[in-house]
């Protein structure tokens, strides 16, 4: 893993706290090729929708109703995502946002592995997806975030 990487995980992480799932909050970032964030997301409910405990508590309203993070990522970006990166925390992507990953033209996909029983299937079906159609998928353990080396100086280009 490049510090870039390692810092783009972590702003995920980041925007992953402003999501309002009391269970699970996701965050995604598109970045060029430069290294320029593009776009990001998180899950929630679309624009204008209140997030009633009611909605937000029960799984079925939930997932019926929520945007995940890497659509919502997917549909902010104002520009073409062909060739870019998309980081996703804390879950690699599910099946259904890897097929709009692909046919958007994202290039690789960096994310965490993940362990839940319930979502594996689903998790499988999209790393099938993306080996199948060209995009990299690059699943990355959460100790190796933790970098004491990190430049604090100007960004590089």
């Amino acid at each position: 893993m490049n510090h870039w990487d390692r810092r783009f995980l972590k702003l995920a992480r980041e925007v992953s706290s402003w999501s309002k799932d009391p269970s699970t909050q996701v965050g995604a970032i598109i970045v060029d090729p430069h290294h320029r964030v593009v776009s990001l997301g998180f899950n929630g409910l679309p624009r204008g929708v209140h997030d009633l405990p009611d909605r937000l508590e029960q799984r079925e309203t939930k997932l019926k109703m929520v945007i995940h993070a890497e659509e919502n990522a997917l549909l902010f970006a104002s520009r073409s995502v062909e060739g870019h990166t998309l980081y996703v925390w804390p879950l690699p992507c599910c099946a259904r946002c890897a097929a709009k990953v692909i046919q958007a033209g994202i290039a690789r996909v960096v994310s965490l592995p993940s362990a839940h029983p319930r979502l594996q299937e689903d998790f499988v079906l999209a790393a099938q997806m993306y080996s199948e159609a060209g995009v990299a998928l690059e699943l990355i353990d959460e100790s190796l975030l933790a970098d004491p080396a990190e430049r604090t100086g100007p960004a590089e280009t």
